[in-house]
């Protein structure tokens, strides 16, 4: 398990039980949360509450937990590798990730993952990463751009904040790739 991953700006660090508040903070955003396939809207410090907690409780296992993005030890967004269907016929570890709406723009996402993928191609979890985002999303597709991500194609994907499906882009980084982006 990795317990920190320093960058340039940031440190990335297990999600803990005193982030619930400002995981709450974060996610009363609907600009954040509609984003996103799993969150429910309107979000409550609840919710906040048992994802911080069943978050914390997996922190020993790197494909179970959420790293929190922090800047100068605030926490300002998160990111996870988890296992999980990538479409019906493939499971593979699938990237995700979400940054407070004042966090935008300056570069945190695509720093916070440059740092957090190094180490999961280093933990050999998989040659390749899966990853996307809705379509109406594009912030978050020139991310994964940036990092190497290349598109796949396109689904309908259920968001629940919406409560209905909307198209996805899903996108797939091989180590070859991310190594040839970093160099």
């Amino acid at each position: 398990m990795v317990d920190v991953i320093r960058t340039q700006r940031l440190v990335l660090r297990p999600l803990q039980a005193s982030d619930v508040d400002r995981v709450f903070a974060l996610f009363s955003d609907w600009n954040v949360v509609r984003r996103l396939s799993s969150p429910p809207w309107p979000y409550t410090s609840e919710d906040a509450r048992g994802f911080v907690l069943q978050q914390a409780k997996q922190a020993h296992y790197f494909t179970k937990t959420t790293f929190a993005i922090t800047r100068d030890a605030v926490l300002i967004g998160g990111i996870d590798i988890r296992v999980a269907p990538v479409n019906p016929s493939r499971s593979g570890p699938v990237l995700g990730y979400w940054l407070g709406h004042d966090y935008w723009s300056q570069g945190y996402m695509t720093e916070a993952a440059r740092g957090f993928l190094a180490q999961v191609f280093a933990a050999n979890i998989s040659d390749v990463i899966c990853s996307g985002a809705f379509a109406d999303n594009t912030a978050s597709l020139r991310v994964q751009q940036k990092l190497g991500f290349t598109q796949e194609g396109e689904v309908m994907m259920f968001a629940k904040s919406r409560g209905d499906r909307f198209p996805h882009i899903n996108t797939s980084l091989t180590r070859a790739g991310f190594v040839a982006r970093a160099a």
